[in-house]
């Protein structure tokens, strides 16, 4: 038994690193015990759950205490007796939360080898690559086609660069001028601001390339009825964003007339739609496209570097996350150093 460390929510944006007893022996043949290297907030899902203020979404609340994150990656320090192709010291992402002893199953659990060219504290980014890429491998629109991205936060700057790496005519939608910087510091050829004119702001970047498809990654009513302004007729709108909270100040009027009148198709972008496995007639799987996204990091074709502003041991969860819903301009994406 060893002595563990996890970050957990006791209340209301109140954050803590708590001790917990970890056993590093496998408890079947099937699985894989990790020491964690670093781990990844997800700002959207888990200041969700910080606050615990929502109106609206997919839960009512959260029971307190909460144990978040959803992206970590780790070292292989045991492995059960049935299992083939890894090794301990095997670096893998895995899809696990803030703490420092993890364990998974091989047949189920989402696994992904990190290279050694590609540092852990960019390895885990590959979490939120996978967000949209779901719908990559589910869109109609092909390589070449306009694609709008509504949010820069960490899932929309990585659907950006996913989107423009794979062949689409990209241009990357926020109001704050930090947050297309960062974006552009990506590599990201096209940024702007949603202007009142939404046409406008597309055209003078990519001129007269209709929009196919737009990804909302803001989780705003404000931006989606900027997507169905500037979707060209038929085109798809696929909607990443959780809409936590209500905007009464939207009327579904607006919003649904152009959907009507274009032949627009809006749909989730929820990533579980993927099996987490290959599965027969089923395009893609969650696996396939993270190991994508650990490919394209390795051949520096994205670049997440920009997007960490803080590495952060994890006893400093209480400021990383109050950084992150009151600093908004000094905190873009934090990764927790389990190492330190």
């Amino acid at each position: 038994m060893v002595s563990g460390r996890r970050v957990a929510f006791t209340g209301r944006q109140t954050a803590v690193t708590e001790p917990f007893d970890f056993d590093p022996t496998p408890a079947h043949e099937h699985e894989l015990v990790f020491e964690t290297l670093v781990s990844a907030i997800s700002s959207g899902t888990e200041l969700a759950s910080y606050t615990n203020d929502q109106d609206i979404g997919h839960w009512e609340g959260e029971p307190y205490p909460v144990r978040p994150g959803y992206a970590a990656v780790g070292r292989v320090i045991a492995l059960g007796d049935a299992i083939d192709g890894w090794t301990e010291g095997d670096v893998a992402f895995v899809q696990r939360g803030h703490g420092s002893h993890h364990r998974a199953d091989v047949r189920h659990d989402l696994l992904v080898k990190a290279p050694a060219t590609v540092p852990p504290e960019d390895a885990v980014y590959v979490r939120f690559c996978a967000v949209s890429m779901t719908t990559l491998v589910t869109t109609v629109a092909r390589p070449g086609d306009g694609v709008a991205v509504f949010g820069l936060g960490i899932v929309g700057s990585t659907a950006a660069q996913v989107f423009q790496a794979s062949g689409y005519e990209v241009v990357a939608f926020d109001p704050v001028p930090a947050r297309r910087a960062v974006v552009e510091a990506c590599g990201v050829r096209h940024a702007a601001a949603p202007d009142a004119d939404i046409h406008a702001a597309w055209a003078a970047l990519v001129g007269d390339t209709p929009c196919r498809l737009v990804l909302d990654t803001s989780g705003s009513a404000a931006a989606v009825q900027s997507a169905v302004e500037l979707a060209d007729i038929g085109a798809e709108i696929a909607l990443i964003g959780v809409h936590w909270k209500s905007d009464p100040t939207r009327p579904m009027a607006a919003l649904l007339q152009p959907v009507f009148t274009k032949y627009l198709t809006i749909r989730s972008g929820w990533e579980h739609r993927l099996p987490t496995r290959h599965t027969a007639f089923t395009p893609g799987n969650k696996t396939n496209v993270m190991r994508h996204a650990m490919a394209l990091l390795e051949r520096g074709e994205i670049d997440v570097r920009p997007l960490r502003s803080h590495l952060l041991p994890p006893d400093h969860a209480q400021s990383a996350y109050q950084g992150l819903l009151n600093r908004r301009d000094d905190y873009f994406s934090v990764v927790f150093d389990w190492t330190s």
